[in-house]
């Protein structure tokens, strides 16, 4: 089986593989002997972190995090997993691919809500993402499940976390798991790392839960997560025939007389 991860950034060469390298060592303690994990960096994309906060911004990035997943699909993967909390391009993708695209944000908060009545979100220490964040529970009808005031920033500001957190993934996860600690006495039974920057750091570490009194607190890197749910989707398929979504599917044709109109090329 091959999974595709769409970074949701311009792709920088070096750099990708020493991220890739934070990311493997999550997914590979749970995913299958034989599943293959790739990553797609997209050609055209937003670099600054801070960018993303902005919703034009992010608009742009779509169209290319769009594109990587078509061109995935091209390609033979078998599902799709977007490398960002947002859950970017997600819900648009699935109008035009068959194979599963699965979001983090989607996957690990549906997730949450079998391992505890109720959770809450870590998020990353930027401007703007608690309200954002807050939006794609409600989104998703979550909101009932979610604590008041459950989307926090976490501790360490963004940038202090991408830079330290290679040299020392356990600066990361000591962050999240003092944040935690709050969100469970402010009644969280569960805690999902809403940020595809700060979570494989955590896996990095071996943060997948924090002792709370007599009480062990899932804490969830969002990433992971989705992979693991793009692995079974995919299986599923494969083994069954069960269709990931009912959405209805354009013909062949038809994508290729829109995509046209906009000036982008098909098959």
């Amino acid at each position: 089986m091959k999974i595709c991860l769409v970074t949701v950034a311009q792709s920088v060469p070096g750099f990708e593989d020493i991220w890739f390298a934070v990311i493997e060592k999550g997914f590979s303690r749970v995913l299958h002997a034989d599943t293959q994990v790739a990553q797609k960096p997209l050609k055209v994309g937003l670099s600054d972190p801070h960018d993303f906060v902005n919703a034009y911004y992010s608009h742009l990035n779509a169209t290319s995090i769009l594109e990587a997943i078509i061109e995935a699909e091209r390609e033979g993967y078998d599902a799709a997993v977007v490398g960002c909390f947002d859950d970017t391009g997600v819900r648009q993708a699935r109008a035009v691919v068959d194979m599963p695209v699965i979001g983090p944000g989607e996957a690990s908060m549906l997730f949450a809500c079998m391992l505890g009545q109720r959770f809450a979100v870590i998020c990353a220490n930027m401007p703007g993402l608690v309200a954002r964040h807050s939006e794609q529970v409600r989104g998703l009808g979550l909101q009932d499940r979610l604590i008041a005031d459950g989307v926090v920033n976490d501790i360490h500001e963004f940038n202090d976390t991408w830079t330290q957190g290679f040299a020392n993934p356990q600066f990361v996860a000591d962050g999240v798991a003092e944040r935690t600690r709050e969100l469970v006495a402010r009644g969280a039974d569960v805690v999902v790392i809403g940020c595809c920057g700060i979570g494989p750091f955590c896996s990095a570490a071996g943060l997948h839960s924090v002792q709370v009194d007599d009480r062990s607190i899932p804490v969830i890197d969002a990433q992971l997560i989705a992979f693991k749910t793009a692995e079974m989707a995919a299986e599923l398929r494969r083994g069954v025939g069960l269709p990931f979504t009912s959405l209805p599917r354009p013909s062949a044709e038809d994508v290729k007389r829109v995509r046209g109109i906009f000036g982008l090329e098909s098959d």
